[in-house]
């Protein structure tokens, strides 16, 4: 009975194999894209920090994200997470993704990038009040500034040789300027506002405009080639055609 137990069991075992390998070669052409809670452009519609299912993330950015992938026919999940959460899966895995996510020098070469599905503006603000004169962006060398870690505009100041006293949470910034504890913080004119309205320290106003950035749906570049292309091809699609 043992000898043709054996074959039986090699049998059983590599149809596990095959099942196995299948399932993978399934999974790893699904997309999984992330985003985090960010002014209009991507939110929770049930006013979380996270959501498993793409049907509760809304924004303009989330809406022309979804035509795009309706567009291609391609399997997905959409995620959203704090930023660091979003952005590290994005930039360690291939067949990730995240939005809305700032084209900047720093990034270029890390991600492929579609779109643009979106822009907005880097600002420096000061609390209403201060006596702080920000007329270019070498005047920041002299002033204590905050920003929010591993953000764009985070990472743009301090390529430029600028100190940046950043936090995970953004919204202490606000209070932080308030307090005198900073001179400026460097934020958007998506959500600085809102942050600080939501801190209770309202009063901010911007000090100088740094530049007008575009915001993109950014792959890890391990993804494979037809995939990029694909949703490459979608997007102009969606332009084309608006969404649906």
């Amino acid at each position: 009975m043992k000898f043709w137990l054996i074959p039986l069991c090699c049998f059983l075992l590599l149809s596990a194999v095959s099942s196995a390998d299948e399932h993978n070669a399934d999974n790893s052409e699904r997309i999984l894209l992330y985003t985090e809670n960010y002014g209009n452009y991507n939110y929770s519609l049930n006013n979380r920090d996270f959501e498993h299912w793409r049907d509760d993330i809304g924004g303009t950015s989330t809406e022309m994200v979804k035509a795009i992938m309706a567009d291609a026919g391609m399997e997905y999940r959409m995620r959203l997470r704090a930023w660091r959460v979003s952005y590290g899966r994005a930039l360690e895995r291939p067949y990730h993704g995240v939005f809305s996510t700032a084209r900047t020098e720093q990034r270029e070469n890390l991600f492929h990038w579609i779109g643009p599905i979106a822009d907005y503006n880097w600002i420096i603000f000061r609390y209403a009040g201060s006596n702080v004169e920000v007329k270019s962006i070498d005047d920041l060398r002299n002033l204590r500034v905050g920003g929010y870690d591993n953000s764009a505009t985070t990472l743009f100041l301090q390529a430029q040789g600028i100190q940046v006293s950043t936090l995970t949470n953004d919204s202490l910034n606000p209070q932080r300027l308030a307090r005198n504890q900073i001179d400026v913080w460097i934020a958007s004119d998506v959500n600085a506002q809102a942050l600080a309205d939501e801190a209770g320290f309202p009063d901010i106003e911007p000090a100088l405009v740094v530049r007008t950035v575009d915001m993109y749906l950014a792959m890890n570049p391990g993804t494979p080639a037809h995939i990029l292309q694909r949703l490459e091809q979608s997007y102009q699609n969606v332009l084309r055609n608006g969404l649906q």
